[in-house]
């Protein structure tokens, strides 16, 4: 399966959300041109984030998606490695529910944007400066029309 996904901790229970997440997970690697690549989604809480986003990016606190690449340095644009896993996308439900409220969306929706955002952070892409945002906005851009063309952009920092 190109897509491993599931739900841990608080966050066990919502099947349907993995369901929705996976199948946008598959159609990102297709967009992608990373058929044959594989993909892992985890749906997690605050808890569970805010110990990884401590152990791996030294900031301890809870965060809405995390990504762990598997191909590290210059952007991935092709299908190198084709059986090789991708890397993995953590997303907390409990801090996305929370964002969407703020936010007026659909919970749901910001999940399936905040999978888009990370999987760019997968391919290479970065938002800590000026031309990096650009690329990485158009890549979301260009991925959310392919498998998710009637979602509203959320607003972002970058």
């Amino acid at each position: 399966m190109p897509v491993d996904a599931y739900a841990e901790g608080a966050a066990e229970g919502e099947e349907a959300l993995v369901e929705r997440l996976a199948e946008v997970g598959e159609a990102l690697l297709v967009a992608a041109d990373l058929a044959g690549r594989e993909l892992s989604l985890v749906l997690t809480d605050d808890a569970q984030i805010r110990a990884l986003n401590a152990e791996w990016r030294g900031e301890d606190k809870a965060t809405d998606v995390l990504s762990f690449a598997m191909d590290e340095g210059e952007l991935l644009l092709g299908p190198e490695d084709e059986a090789a896993p991708l890397g993995d996308v953590v997303i907390s439900v409990e801090y996305t529910a929370a964002e969407a409220e703020k936010l007026a969306m659909p919970r749901d929706d910001l999940a399936v944007f905040l999978l888009v955002h990370g999987f760019c952070h997968l391919l290479g892409y970065d938002h800590a400066e000026p031309d990096e945002a650009a690329a990485m906005r158009a890549e979301e851009d260009r991925l959310l029309a392919a498998v998710a063309p009637t979602l509203t952009r959320p607003p972002t920092p970058y």
